[in-house]
C-alpha cells in the first residue's frame, strides 16, 4: 500500500476510515540534545472501530470480559425464577414491613409469576417479598390517609399473617392475583375477618391520659449540622391530650415534640417557607414557653386541617388564661396583680406588704 494525498478528504472520511478499516502506526522516534541521542521511543498503535479489532482478534479478551459483567448485570435486572417459571404481571409498588425494630414501606417491583408473587429490588438485590398463591386466604381494600389525601391499598390475608401492598392500580393488581389462582384452581374465603391495625397510641401515652385531639401533620424538625441550624420537613401525627401537645413520627416511631399544655403562649396560621423552594405555603406556628424564654415550632397540613387545631389550641390557651385570671389577687397597697397563693404566702413583691394571716 503506497500513501497519497487527497486535499478533498475531510474530518468526516478519516473517522470513517479508522472506524471501517483502521490505521496503523508504526515509528521510532530518537530524542537528542546537543547531538547526543538520549530518548528512544518505538512506537506500535493500531487505532480501529471495536468491529474491526475484533474481526482482527484484537483486544478479544476484552470483549468477552466485558460481555459477561454485563449478562450479569442483566441477570440481576429480575429475580431468579425456578424452573417452569414465568412472569406474567408486573408492577413498581410498596408493601408494609413491621417485623422486629424496622418499620416502615419498602419499595420495589412486583412479580406475578405462574407460582407465586415476588417483590423484588434491583439495588441492593433482594427478594423483599415472597408468597406462594396457596398461602392466600383472601384479599380486600383498604382507605387510607395519606400525605397526599386518601389511597387505597390491598390487604393480602394469609395463613400466619396479613400483607399490606400499595402500587398505583391496586385493583388492576388484585385483578392479576385473581386470574391467576382461578387458573391455578385456588379459591378465597367469603367475607373473610382481618386482623385490626394495632394503634399506635398506646406507646407513648401515660397512664389515665386521654386524647382530645389528634390528626396528621408535617412538622419542621430543626437540627444543627457544622454550626449551622437545619430545617427539614417530616411527616407525622399531632395529638393534644389533657396533659400535653405532642408529635409523633411515624418513620422512627418516637415523639420529636412533646410539651405540656401549660406552656402554651399563641398560635395562629401564617405563611411559611416550605422546603428549600422560595414559596410560603400556609403553616400552624406555635408559641410556648421553656425556661421562661418563648420558643416557636412550625406544623402543615391542608388549610382546613390548620384553621381546626388553631381553633382547638387556641380554645386551650383562652381557658388556661381564664383559669389564671382566677387565680390572681391584687395587692392592697400597690395594686399589683400576683398569683394568689404566692400574694398571700410571702407578699407583695413591689411593696413589701404582708397579709395579715401571714404576720
Amino acid at each position: 500500500m503506497e500513501p497519497n494525498r487527497s486535499p478533498q478528504t475531510t474530518l468526516n472520511d478519516l473517522l470513517d476510515r479508522i472506524l471501517d478499516k483502521g490505521i496503523l502506526l508504526n515509528t521510532d522516534l530518537i530524542v537528542t540534545v546537543a547531538g547526543i541521542p538520549l530518548i528512544g521511543i518505538n512506537l506500535k498503535l493500531a487505532l480501529a472501530g471495536m468491529e474491526t479489532m475484533l474481526e482482527y482478534g484484537v483486544m478479544k479478551d476484552w470483549d468477552e470480559a466485558q460481555r459477561a459483567v454485563a449478562m450479569k448485570e442483566t441477570e440481576k435486572q429480575k429475580p431468579k425464577l425456578e424452573r417452569d417459571e414465568y412472569i406474567i404481571f408486573s408492577v413498581f409498588g410498596t408493601h408494609w414491613y413491621s417485623k422486629g425494630i424496622y418499620n416502615n414501606w419498602r419499595a420495589g417491583t412486583i412479580y406475578l409469576t405462574n407460582k407465586r408473587l415476588i417483590m423484588f429490588r434491583k439495588i441492593p438485590y433482594e427478594i423483599l417479598l415472597e408468597i406462594y398463591y396457596e398461602e392466600v386466604k383472601a384479599m380486600a381494600f383498604q382507605e387510607k390517609d395519606h400525605f397526599n389525601g386518601k389511597r387505597e391499598e390491598l390487604c393480602l390475608l394469609l395463613k400466619e399473617e396479613m400483607i399490606i401492598m400499595h402500587t398505583t392500580d391496586v385493583h388492576a393488581l388484585k385483578k392479576a392475583i385473581e386470574d391467576i389462582m382461578i387458573t391455578k384452581g385456588l379459591s378465597l374465603e367469603e367475607n373473610p375477618i382481618f386482623p385490626v391495625e394495632k394503634e399506635v397510641l398506646g406507646e407513648f401515652l401515660q397512664p389515665e391520659e386521654e386524647v382530645t385531639h389528634s390528626s396528621k401533620m408535617w412538622f419542621r424538625y430543626s437540627y444543627i449540622m457544622d454550626g449551622t441550624t437545619h430545617y427539614q420537613w417530616k411527616p407525622g401525627h399531632l395529638y393534644l391530650t389533657d396533659q400535653r401537645l405532642c408529635w409523633w413520627y411515624d418513620f422512627d416511631k418516637k415523639l420529636l415534640f412533646d410539651i405540656s399544655t401549660d406552656t402554651l403562649v399563641h398560635i395562629a396560621v401564617q405563611d411559611v417557607q416550605f422546603g428549600s423552594a422560595p414559596v410560603e405555603e400556609k403553616s400552624l406556628v406555635l408559641m410556648y414557653k421553656e425556661d421562661q424564654n418563648n420558643q416557636a415550632v412550625c406544623f402543615s397540613d391542608n388549610q382546613e386541617s390548620l384553621i381546626e387545631w388553631e381553633k382547638v389550641i387556641g380554645e386551650q390557651i383562652i381557658n388556661k388564661e381564664n383559669e389564671n385570671e382566677k387565680n390572681m389577687e391584687t395587692c392592697p397597697l400597690c395594686g399589683k396583680k400576683e398569683k394568689r397563693e404566692s400574694l398571700l404566702s410571702y407578699g407583695c413583691s413591689r411593696c413589701g406588704w404582708m397579709s395579715h394571716r401571714e404576720q
